[in-house]
């Protein structure tokens, strides 16, 4: 920044830039007292500093100009209505700043901008297309009870905590370019109504089935879009959430322990569908433990830490056959089995074929 005119007292303030009441234009500017503006026609902050609280309140009935600005205190945004186009372009909130209940008519532009602290856009209303190109969260980022009726454009935005879409009303399009949500930190286990609400409108803390539903909203958005390799990876992070949740709710319904074991074989098998050599690697696995125990149920071999390489060369070519679900009983005569042998034979079976399925589902993840 160039050199900054110091405002230390409202008389300055007054003195300074155009502040007529309904207009506000300062440029190059360091302002070390709270900025507070109501039913403005006009705003505009070009390359300034704000020590202090920032607020702007009720109705802005023009544009609202931020550039290049550093909000070092508070910025409050909260239950005014932006009538016209909104620009906060390379600006830095380095404290929270504050979207309850405002709503933007016309165009929100957030590029290369960075809140530090965490944000909430909370019954915030964007009836247009609002931009977050650039834009780095440093903290959770929720829109709780948020309306996006036009398109909200994240390309290239940064999300180094959490987001959360479950509460927001989409009804307008998300346009995912360049967009990537790893996972994050969020509340386990049952949570209490009061809490839940307290969570997601105060403290900005996301719960588990909300971080699922967001990877589930940007998967959906993601297929609309045609984009099926970004989702794929989207749908793993939602079955790795949920796995989670049933891990922290395991004792609170019956069928827990299935939908956990079923969630548990689909990673190992592919990681979700994205890893065609784990699914390699599950079958032959798989095959060799059962053929491991096939053998062993006959009389012709013990239990041990390991058969000799003279037993497993020797049955070679029945370890291939093995491999084939669908081979014949009849391949295991030269062993003498016994009823064990059979029914290893035919669990052995059903985890083969589900590592070769496994396997083609992976491969076909780009269908």
């Amino acid at each position: 920044m160039s050199e900054l005119t110091q405002i230390d007292t409202y008389d300055e303030f007054r003195h300074n830039g155009v502040t007529d009441g309904t207009h506000y234009k300062f440029k190059n500017c360091e302002f070390n007292i709270d900025v507070h503006i109501t039913n403005a026609h006009y705003i505009e902050f070009i390359n300034c500093v704000f020590n202090d609280r920032f607020r702007i309140e009720r109705t802005v009935s023009s544009s609202t100009n931020l550039q290049s600005c550093v909000f070092n205190d508070e910025a409050h945004f909260q239950n005014g209505i932006f009538a016209g186009k909104v620009r906060m372009q390379s600006c830095s909130f380095n404290k929270r700043a504050y979207f309850d209940n405002t709503t933007f008519s016309d165009l929100c532009d957030f590029w290369n901008t960075t809140f530090g602290g965490y944000t909430i856009f909370y019954k915030t209303d964007f009836l247009k297309t609002v931009v977050f190109s650039r834009t780095t969260f440093k903290k959770n980022v929720l829109f709780t009870y948020t309306l996006i009726q036009g398109i909200a454009i994240f390309r290239g935005t940064v999300f180094n905590e959490g987001l959360d879409f479950s509460t927001a009303l989409i009804s307008g399009t998300l346009n995912l370019f360049d967009f990537k949500l790893n996972s994050f930190d969020s509340i386990k286990g049952e949570i209490d109504e009061n809490d839940y609400e307290d969570y997601i409108n105060n403290q900005a803390k996301i719960p588990d089935k909300n971080k699922r539903e967001t990877y589930r909203i940007v998967k959906q958005q993601f297929k609309k879009q045609d984009n099926n390799i970004s989702s794929i990876d989207y749908r793993a992070l939602e079955f790795k959430s949920y796995a989670s949740e049933l891990k922290n709710t395991f004792f609170t319904r019956h069928n827990r322990m299935q939908n956990s074991f079923v969630l548990f074989l689909n990673f190992i098998s592919n990681n979700y569908g994205k890893s065609w050599l784990r699914g390699v690697g599950f079958t032959l696995g798989c095959t060799l433990i059962f053929f491991y125990l096939l053998l062993i149920s006959t009389n012709h071999y013990q239990f041990g830490i390991g058969l000799p390489y003279e037993d497993f060369q020797g049955n070679g070519k029945l370890f291939f056959d093995f491999l084939n679900p669908t081979h014949k009983t009849s391949i295991l005569k030269s062993l003498e089995p016994n009823v064990s042998t059979y029914f290893i034979d035919f669990i052995g079976r059903i985890f083969i074929t589900y590592g070769i399925y496994q396997t083609v589902q992976a491969f076909r993840k780009y269908k």
